[in-house]
C-alpha cells in the first residue's frame, strides 16, 4: 500500500505502469472514484490494469474519508476535493497534463477540476456524471441522506450481520461511518452549479458515458449541448452502475479514446436481455446496424464504429 500526504491529507494511492515502465510519452491516466460506497478498486479491478497494459501510466487513488485514505472530521466539499486532486499530482510529481476518468460523484469532480484547472489536464471522461445548473449541492446531499437511511435499515442491519460477505460487509459500515462521523453530507450542500458560461469555454475534450437506464439520464443531452468538444456515448440497456455492468465495453472505449480515437469508436453490443429503455432516450441511439448490433451515439462525431474486440 502506498500513501502520500496531500493536502495535508494522508491519501492511499496506487500507480500502474506499463510492462517495462511507462515512456516519456505515456498518457497520465487519474481515476476518480464515486462517493460512499466506492473507492480505489472500481477503477483498479475494472479499467486500470487494463490501460495501463495497454502503455498509459495509471493513478488510482481513494478519495479523504474513503477506502484507505484518512477519514478526517470536516473538509469534504468540492473545492476540498479539487485540492486534493491537485495537492496528490504536486506530491507524485506529475508536472504535464493528466487525462482524469471519474464515475459517479468522482466525474462531477472531475469536470469541475477540469475547469478550475484546464491547463492540467489533456481530457476528461466522465462515467455517469451527476450534472445541474442549479440546485448541484442539494441534490447531492439528498442522495447522501438516502444513503445513510438505506444503510442504516433495521433489515439491512440484519442482513449485513447475518448474510453479507465481508467486503460488503466493511464498505457499508464504512459508508455508515463517513456519513455519521464527518461534515460530508453538510458540504456537499455547497457545492456550487455548473456555470454555463464556463462550460461553454471547457478547451479540452470531453467523453461523457450514460447508462440509458440511469435515474440522471435526463442530464445527459444538457452537457453534451453545453460543453463544446463533447463526445456523449449512451449506453443501451444500462443503468447508473456503467462501470460495473459494461466494464468490458468501458475497457474498449478507453483504449480508444486515450490512444487510438483515428479509428473508428468501438460499438457497444448488447448482451441479454438487459433493461427496458425509455421511448425518449432510446432517440437518442442510432437503430441496429444491418448486422443487428446496436451502436453508441454521439453528439459530436459519428459512432459508426468497429465491433469491440474485448
Amino acid at each position: 500500500m502506498a500513501e502520500i500526504v496531500a493536502n495535508s491529507v494522508r491519501l492511499h494511492v496506487q500507480r500502474l505502469e506499463p510492462k517495462g515502465g511507462a515512456a516519456p510519452d505515456s498518457p497520465v491516466v487519474v481515476m476518480v472514484h464515486g462517493m460512499v460506497m466506492d473507492n480505489i478498486s472500481s477503477f483498479y479491478f475494472a479499467l486500470g490494469n487494463c490501460l495501463a497494459g495497454a502503455g498509459c501510466e495509471v493513478i488510482c487513488y481513494d478519495l479523504r474519508g474513503h477506502g484507505r485514505s484518512e477519514r478526517t472530521p470536516s473538509g469534504y466539499t468540492m473545492a476540498d476535493s479539487m485540492a486534493d486532486l491537485a495537492g496528490l499530482l504536486d506530491a507524485l510529481g506529475v508536472d504535464r497534463p493528466v487525462h482524469i476518468v471519474g464515475n459517479s460523484y468522482g466525474a462531477t469532480l472531475t469536470l469541475a477540476f477540469g475547469l478550475a484547472n484546464p491547463e492540467r489536464v489533456a481530457s476528461l471522461t466522465l462515467v455517469e456524471p451527476p450534472f445541474l445548473i442549479e440546485g448541484l449541492g442539494e441534490e447531492m446531499a439528498r442522495s447522501l441522506t438516502q444513503v445513510l437511511a438505506a444503510v442504516s435499515d433495521e433489515e439491512v442491519e440484519e442482513w449485513l450481520a447475518n448474510t453479507a460477505g465481508r467486503a460488503v460487509t466493511r464498505i457499508a459500515r464504512s459508508a455508515q461511518a463517513l456519513l455519521k462521523e464527518t461534515s460530508i453530507a453538510q458540504d456537499m450542500l455547497a457545492t456550487p452549479p455548473f456555470s454555463r458560461e464556463a462550460l461553454t469555454a471547457l478547451p479540452m475534450p470531453v467523453l461523457a458515458v450514460y447508462g440509458a437506464n440511469s435515474d440522471i439520464i435526463d442530464q445527459a443531452e444538457g452537457l453534451a449541448e453545453l460543453v463544446p468538444d463533447c463526445t456523449l456515448v449512451v449506453l443501451e440497456q444500462h443503468t447508473h452502475m456503467v462501470l460495473r455492468e459494461a466494464a468490458d465495453y468501458l475497457r474498449d472505449l478507453l483504449r480508444w479514446w486515450l490512444l487510438r480515437r483515428d479509428q473508428p469508436m468501438p460499438r457497444h453490443q448488447v448482451r441479454g436481455a438487459g433493461f427496458d429503455t425509455p421511448d425518449w432516450v432510446r432517440q437518442m441511439i442510432p437503430p441496429p446496424d444491418l448486422n443487428g448490433e446496436h451502436r453508441t451515439t454521439s453528439l459530436s462525431t459519428a459512432a459508426a464504429g468497429s465491433p469491440s474486440d474485448a
